[in-house]
């Protein structure tokens, strides 16, 4: 049997194969926690707009009566130089709509604190951005940047492109032989493979494009000049916006920024699509402990 030959009907014995899962297991186990820092982020990312939606107080809490009449103009800023008594008034926009609060950027020692204000009981409301909504400002910049500006995209980028080798030898090593390659399509209530191992199988192969998607243009935030040249330099004609490359690079991001479908269902399901990253790598921690880990701890002996 050449290489091959056994290749197509017994890949588990192939040197290659070894190879190339030693490389994914390595790799899963030395980046895990970053793979799992950026999944979990980028998911609650993609819950911004509902965190504003339940956070941010830009409505009034209770809704004026009939006959109330909103402060506005001068009187409005006086008020609320009362209330903002040694912060300065910058930027206001007064309520268009009589449930709608004044929002205000009130200033002090160079720091900027943008709030919202009660025109009719002439009453602070709150800041804009409380704590849940500092927080997931905080979890966007351990997403885009690992908190460390400049450097950790750069660094998101390296990772990024990591991640297309974990997503390439993860299918390579998909591959269970020519009798048996349907087993990593489905989940088989038979199978005598465990749940599991056929979950980890079939979520990675049905999510590669996802993978890909994501892996490549995270790079491409990271470096985005050595992309740029790299596409200028395989494309004959910089201005066609046809190119292939060019344009899979630009579908790419839309899936990685999730702009595919704008409505609530569609959105609910990138949010539960993005967890697919964080299943993979749970699912191959339990199995890399499994066959690994707990088989070791087995065989050492305890010390007295």
């Amino acid at each position: 049997m050449n290489g091959w030959q056994r290749w197509l009907q017994a890949p588990q014995t192939h040197w290659l194969r070894k190879l190339l899962f030693q490389l994914h297991l390595w790799l899963g186990i030395g980046f895990g926690l970053y793979v799992l820092a950026i999944s979990l982020s980028g998911s609650a990312l993609l819950l911004k707009y509902r965190m504003y939606e339940w956070f941010e107080p830009k409505y009034l809490q209770q809704e004026p009566a009939a006959d109330a009449v909103p402060l506005e103009g001068d009187a409005l800023m006086t008020r609320m130089a009362e209330v903002y008594a040694g912060y300065e008034l910058g930027f206001t926009i007064e309520a268009s709509n009589r449930t709608d609060a004044t929002y205000i950027v009130l200033g002090r020692d160079g720091e900027y604190f943008p709030h919202y204000f009660d025109q009719f009981s002439g009453l602070d409301i709150g800041p804009a951005n409380p704590w849940p909504i500092k927080a997931m400002d905080w979890t966007a910049d351990i997403h885009d940047d690992l908190l460390f500006n400049r450097t950790g995209r750069r660094i998101n980028g390296v990772g990024g492109a990591l991640f297309v080798v974990m997503g390439i030898t993860g299918l390579i090593i998909w591959w269970q032989g020519r009798i048996r390659w349907y087993e990593g399509l489905v989940i088989l209530p038979n199978s005598k493979r465990a749940f599991i191992w056929q979950l980890h199988s079939v979520v990675g192969f049905w999510s590669l494009l996802l993978m890909l998607a994501w892996g490549v243009s995270g790079f491409q935030l990271g470096f985005p000049e050595v992309v740029d040249r790299f596409v200028s330099w395989l494309d004959t004609n910089p201005a066609d916006e046809t190119r292939p490359l060019a344009s899979t690079l630009r579908f790419f991001r839309t899936v990685h920024f999730a702009r595919i479908g704008e409505t609530e269902l569609t959105r609910w399901a990138w949010i539960i699509v993005s967890f697919i990253p964080t299943l993979i790598l749970v699912s191959g921690f339990i199995l890399w402990w499994r066959r690994v880990v707990r088989r070791w701890l087995k065989r050492t002996p305890a010390v007295a």
